[in-house]
């Protein structure tokens, strides 16, 4: 009995369910590798979150990563259960007719994410920019770091799912009959186009946003705004200022200036004992200083006034 259906040629409708069970099967197993092998042992905790996979260091989703994760999960369930009803009907070989267009997408999908993660890395070790810890992380699948709407992840968001939906029916458009045909479908060019296009926006608007630092005020712990003697501390406030690591350096009047804190929105320094140039003396005083942010690479922003006194 087993061998007559085996070598029955037909696809009935119950075996395209079980086909499309075989493949929810296998992504199921690709799940539990997944858990079993980033399962954290030091702190004793499983993830098992299915796009834990997906989320980026502040521990919010990667709009990039993530539709590296959707296009992985459609085309590997998409290959299996046509795969399947292609062994249904007697070919037990692997597809290996695949659509340049269908390549070309994964293509995008692997440089976007890899892309973003290097430019990202990239930041970080010129402090450009600062990892957020978890608790002030804001960003998100469609938002930026700030907790604002970004139109380049909505504009490639948007076409992904779009992509995916179209990709899909023509999967099971492929399933139909009692023959199948059982090939993977391509993707139009035009809309292959438009993904490109939205990705490429993705990461230039992602390559040009390196974080300009805005400085709003100086105070000291006496509460002065503005004003401060020499050798007191003082708190610049503001947004932007990166982790203070790399070639990022504090500056008075262009002078780089010790610092004795530094946080992304916050930098703690003493006014130095002697004016930071080759002279080295303050001068007459009370005296007018400008106190700014340098990240290196030519990226400043505002800068703002400081009233020394004795």
């Amino acid at each position: 009995m087993l061998a007559q259906l085996v070598a029955a040629s037909t696809v009935t409708t119950g075996w395209k369910w079980i086909a499309a069970g075989i493949a929810v099967g296998v992504l199921l197993v690709i799940y539990l590798v997944v858990v079993v092998f980033t399962r954290d042992r030091k702190n004793k905790k499983w993830h098992l979150n299915p796009i834990y996979v997906a989320e980026g260091a502040d521990g919010t989703l990667s709009t990039s990563k993530f539709q590296w994760l959707v296009w992985l999960v459609v085309v590997l369930f998409s290959y299996v259960f046509l795969w399947v009803l292609r062994a249904r009907q007697g070919n037990y070989e692997a597809i290996s007719d695949v659509p340049a267009n269908l390549l070309a997408v994964l293509g995008f999908s692997t440089v976007t994410a890899v892309g973003a993660k290097g430019i990202t890395v990239g930041y970080l070790k010129s402090g450009s920019t600062s990892k957020p810890d978890d608790d002030n992380a804001k960003g998100g699948l469609l938002v930026d770091d700030d907790g604002t709407p970004q139109l380049a992840k909505i504009q490639m968001l948007g076409f992904t799912v779009i992509a995916v939906m179209i990709f899909l029916v023509a999967v099971f458009h492929q399933s139909r009959g009692a023959n199948p045909t059982a090939e993977l479908p391509d993707i139009d060019g035009s809309l292959l186009v438009l993904m490109g296009i939205s990705q490429g926006g993705y990461l230039g608007k992602k390559l040009v946003t390196i974080t300009t630092p805005f400085l709003n005020t100086l105070t000291t712990a006496a509460g002065k705004v503005g004003e401060a003697t020499v050798g007191e501390q003082v708190t610049l406030s503001g947004s932007s200022f990166g982790g203070g690591g790399g070639s990022s350096r504090l500056v008075l009047d262009g002078n780089p200036i010790k610092t004795d804190s530094w946080a992304d929105t916050q930098i703690v320094f003493t006014v130095p004992a002697v004016y930071p140039d080759a002279g080295g003396a303050w001068g007459n005083l009370p005296r007018v200083v400008r106190i700014g942010v340098d990240l290196g690479g030519g990226t400043k922003g505002n800068d703002v006034g400081l009233t020394v006194t004795r």
